[in-house]
């Protein structure tokens, strides 16, 4: 059995990677432990956010057994080992609206003070529980800090092999080793995985230019490329793009620390602080072009294949969200061949005629 002689503890049993409590001890540690001597203790939490803590003040793991002597003693959900403890002043701290999530506070004879965090949970427990008339609101602290940049980046690719998958793990790892903050969209139709936790891959969407519009950066690192159009795309909106050194970039209107950042293949001597710093505004306009001169002109005869209605039949049960009704297997219904292309390539329905 351990014996702590402590001065301030925060105890709460049970650490997330993320949350309120979590943040509440951190920022007690970076607003108080500097002037007072603060140890949170705890029996599970998640490795990186008890480092965090770490950072700011004492932190103890404790065990079965432990024993605790100290001045002040500041809990909240947690009432386990208050048996283990020996305090001057013995603190219970309320962090939710008990009321309106109907939780029932811990009464122990043992508690010198009661804080809720803000008024409302005050209120509601002095008025609900009558041996909690002392209560008061002591707010929860918080440090103003000023937030550093967040590199927002975005990608608009098949994924296919030649258009730089690897080389896009590579430059999310290089941003993670300069301690670079970044957000990077990476919109495909392709079944890989990023694992990297800034990275968010989502579906196709017809209306991508807008999210390039709103980024720091397009990334495009492929292999090669014949004529990239999400390099048009993002110059056309001024938005500076970060490719490799494929012979068609100058061609397209990338120049180097103006209109964007051309990288080598093998991914070495990445200029990240430029990257990060950003590029002045620029104007790009796309190339012309002119296919005027080879196209016939009038009006063909013949109705769009895509605006015909087809037969289809249901293959299995689904929520049908265009008609709003569930389908069954065996159904058959008329609907435009558009949206029998995507039901059938769904696995919902077989195309009839």
């Amino acid at each position: 059995m351990r014996t702590f002689r402590l001065k301030n503890v925060l105890y709460f049993p049970n650490f997330n990677s993320i949350g309120g409590i979590e943040t509440y001890c951190y920022e007690m540690g970076l607003k108080f432990g500097k002037d007072f001597d603060i140890t949170v203790v705890y029996q599970n939490g998640d490795p990186d956010m008890m480092a965090k803590i770490a950072k700011v003040c004492r932190v103890i793991r404790y065990k079965p057994g432990d024993k605790i002597i100290c001045d002040v003693f500041i809990f909240g959900y947690g009432h386990e080992i208050l048996d283990n403890v020996e305090c001057k002043e013995c603190i219970q701290t309320f962090h939710a609206d008990y009321i309106n999530r109907h939780l029932n506070p811990v009464l122990d004879d043992r508690i010198t003070k009661r804080f809720g965090v803000a008024e409302n949970t005050t209120r509601g427990i002095r008025e609900h529980f009558e041996w909690a008339k002392d209560i008061q609101t002591m707010y929860n602290p918080y440090t103003v800090k000023k937030p550093r940049k967040v590199l927002n980046l975005v990608s608009a690719t098949r994924l296919t092999p030649e258009k730089g998958f690897e080389r896009m793990v590579d430059f999310a790892n290089i941003l993670d080793e300069n301690n670079i903050p970044f957000s990077w969209l990476v919109f495909t139709d392709s079944k890989v995985q990023f694992y990297n936790k800034s990275v968010a891959k989502l579906p196709p969407r017809a209306d991508v230019l807008d999210y390039i519009a709103n980024a720091d950066y397009l990334v495009q690192l492929s292999d090669t490329e014949g004529y990239s159009y999400s390099i048009v795309e993002a110059l056309s909106v001024g938005t500076p793009v970060i490719v490799t050194e494929i012979p068609v970039a100058e061609e397209q209107g990338v120049i180097h620390g103006k209109t964007g950042f051309i990288l080598p293949f093998d991914m070495h001597d990445i200029p990240v602080k430029e990257i990060y710093k950003g590029l002045k505004k620029f104007k790009c306009v796309p190339r012309e072009s002119h296919y005027e001169t080879v196209l016939s002109p009038g009006a063909a005869d013949c109705e769009s294949d895509m605006a015909r209605k087809v037969h289809v039949f249901c293959k299995r049960y689904y929520l049908d969200i265009e008609q709003n009704e569930h389908k069954k297997f065996g159904d058959e219904w008329e609907t435009s061949l558009a949206r029998a292309y995507k039901l059938e390539e769904l696995g919902l329905v077989d195309i009839v005629w």
